[in-house]
């Protein structure tokens, strides 16, 4: 009775995690399947998960479209927020854990209460600093990278997870390098940031989604197509009385591949990062 009562109970949790799984990955199959169509197959009703025929032309169409200069623009655009987003996070992290000063603490909350301000409350804000930026032209920022990148390169949840990792790094070590004659920047760079592999990657798997994925502010600031993001460039497909969902869906499938990339590739560090945070809380 008890080993029947297991089995059954080893059945409902495979059920439940096949229907899981078929929730979440759903629409994914359904983009994929839908970039293989005619847009004649896509509007058949009842509709066909499977194609008869695959139509692979999409993927080609899509390459002579202004799709490849948008991949560019958001690989360049998602790249370098990384970058700017870990060494600052790091460095603002590293101050907040590990160093003593005054209006330490309000300063933490200040970097924690910017993630309490939702984008689109910024975006009015933000296009007027950037239309008034210097060296920029009349324009001042707009339809530049440094206007796609700077605004939110830098996040306040990069400074709240590299802190709360470094927290969890003994002090010993720093004492033992302080003693060996290393100043606080050489205990930075040449130890902390070596044991802080998880929380970079952690960082950097949240930063790169979040521009990657981001549509509003491109929207704004990008005034040509020569700098339109990728999910900008995918509106183009939208017209005003007909939708070309066949192009659409195979531009979103270009799209996801970076993403899903970055994501396989960290994803070791990515569990430790999670681990490590989540046990960081102590000083």
């Amino acid at each position: 009775m008890c080993e029947k009562s297991k089995r059954l109970k080893l059945i409902g949790i495979y059920v439940l995690a096949t229907l899981i799984l078929i929730v979440y990955l759903g629409p994914y199959l359904w983009m994929f399947m839908t970039s293989i169509k005619t847009q004649a197959d896509v509007m058949m009703w009842p509709p066909k998960i499977i194609p008869d025929q695959l139509y692979l032309k999409n993927y080609i169409d899509v390459f002579s479209t202004n799709l490849p200069r948008a991949f560019l623009n958001s690989l360049i655009v998602a790249t370098t927020s990384v970058i700017i987003n870990i060494t600052l996070s790091s460095l603002a992290g590293y101050g907040f854990a590990r160093l003593k000063f005054y209006g330490k603490d309000t300063l933490f909350m200040l970097a924690l209460a910017t993630m309490m301000v939702p984008p689109g409350l910024l975006v009015v804000p933000l296009f007027t600093m950037m239309k008034n930026m210097p060296f920029g032209g009349a324009n001042g920022w707009l339809d530049t990278y440094l206007g796609l990148i700077i605004p939110f390169a830098v996040t306040g949840f990069g400074v709240f997870m590299m802190r709360q990792f470094f927290l969890t790094i003994p002090m010993d070590l720093d004492e033992a390098a302080k003693i060996d004659g290393a100043n606080k920047f050489i205990i930075y760079s040449r130890i902390i940031m070596p044991l802080a592999k998880p929380a970079v990657s952690l960082v950097a798997i949240f930063s790169f989604l979040t521009q990657w994925n981001n549509y509003l502010w491109p929207l704004t600031v990008a005034r040509s197509q020569e700098m339109y993001t990728i999910q900008v460039a995918l509106k183009a497909f939208q017209g005003q009385y007909n939708i070309n969902w066949p192009m659409i869906m195979t531009g979103a499938s270009v799209a996801v591949l970076p993403t899903l990339l970055i994501y396989f590739t960290l994803q070791k560090y990515f569990e430790k990062g999670l681990a490590g945070v989540g046990t960081g809380v102590k000083e």
